[in-house]
């Protein structure tokens, strides 16, 4: 393979690599911020139940099991996202090894030279790219987790807007 193919393969594989890093830190305070409006949804939510409970009328039960089924979607969020939260596996291209691996090649070829080996090149290039592949297996993984407790935290914000709704009308609408 010509040099020239071959560096900027390398560059495009450490390019794809620094791109997969940067993406987990990325859904990383994505799902931070994520669980912070989790945790106020589900306050919410159980601050309308406490208030609805004490008004006396037919929509103060409908507020209550909206804003309880909130705060249930919300509280199902929160654990998906916990699980995205997770520390992951991402590999980190292992250096020491594939300097170890690149001077055994060397000897090796010096010592068997009708032998065909792969070159160090190719080998580091191909150890570049199995290390990109995994890392975006793993914010892959990560991703998913995410969009799942995001639609369940989005199904809890819309509860809790009914709820909220029917809990004022409830407020408002009391005997005196």
């Amino acid at each position: 393979m010509p040099e020239e193919i071959e560096q900027r393969l390398f560059e495009v594989a450490k390019g794809q690599d620094q791109i997969m890093h940067s993406l987990s830190a990325e859904m990383s305070v994505k799902t931070s911020l994520y669980l912070v409006f989790t945790a106020f949804i589900f306050s919410a939510s159980i601050q309308i139940v406490n208030f609805s409970k004490d008004v006396a009328v037919p929509c103060s039960r409908t507020a209550i099991k909206l804003c309880s089924a909130s705060a249930a979607f919300s509280l199902l969020a929160g654990i998906m996202l916990l699980v995205a939260a997770l520390v992951r596996e991402y590999k980190v291209f292992p250096t020491r090894e594939m300097l170890t691996w690149v001077k055994s090649m060397g000897s090796y070829s010096k010592e068997y030279p009708s032998v065909a080996v792969e070159s160090p090149s190719e080998g580091v290039l191909l150890e570049l790219i199995d290390t990109a592949e995994m890392n975006k297996i793993e914010s892959e993984k990560k991703a998913a987790w995410i969009t799942a407790g995001a639609a369940l935290l989005f199904i809890a914000v819309a509860l809790i807007a009914l709820g909220g709704g029917f809990a004022i009308y409830a407020f408002f609408s009391r005997p005196s």
